[in-house]
């Protein structure tokens, strides 16, 4: 399991109250929050004030995404500082340690332009915002902006040739056919 404590809680919050209130439920001594496949187990120790959330190595990007925003927002409703050292990802390309909250998003950059990498040349559906299926073609390049991740403009070869599309948030997805 990975684990991030989040300490020096803010002796404001109850934080059991907020648990339950960011749908976790009680069962023993632990929190448990699951959904979709991602179970993450909370155990709070009162005397120090902290919270230690443990959850599983084996998530895709997308579970990861969600449990990243609801430990980021813990920290901000309990004004806590947190440790996410047992909770190593992977690595960037410079060598340093991608965490659940620490070089989270250097992370998913570097993960998406990994994957768009090995999509050129491939065919490729796009999404809109809302999921909406706009293209489909064969990929060749992308825009990202850099403080989101997210894919701004994308060009593919259709069957009327070579088009760009934008949006603020296009997904691309492989379609496994050639």
């Amino acid at each position: 399991m990975l684990t991030i404590e989040l300490h020096t809680i803010s002796p404001d919050q109850s934080i059991e109250q907020t648990l339950y209130i960011k749908g976790f439920r009680k069962q023993e001594e632990t929190f448990i929050y699951t959904n979709n496949n991602i179970k993450l187990e909370c155990v709070i120790d009162s005397n120090k004030r902290s919270l230690n959330i443990n959850f599983s190595p084996h998530l895709n990007l997308k579970q990861y995404t969600i449990v990243h925003n609801i430990i980021k927002n813990l920290i901000l409703v309990l004004n806590a500082e947190y440790t996410d050292s047992q909770s190593l990802l992977g690595y960037l390309t410079n060598g340093k340690g991608a965490y659940i909250i620490t070089n989270w998003a250097d992370w998913v950059a570097f993960l998406q332009k990994a994957k768009l990498r090995s999509l050129e040349g491939k065919k490729v559906n796009l999404f809109d915002e809302t999921n909406k299926e706009i293209a489909s073609g064969m990929f060749i390049s992308y825009k990202m902006d850099d403080q989101s991740s997210n894919i701004t403009e994308c060009t593919l070869i259709t069957h009327f040739g070579e088009r760009s599309f934008k949006g603020s948030n296009i997904l691309i997805e492989p379609t496994n056919e050639w």
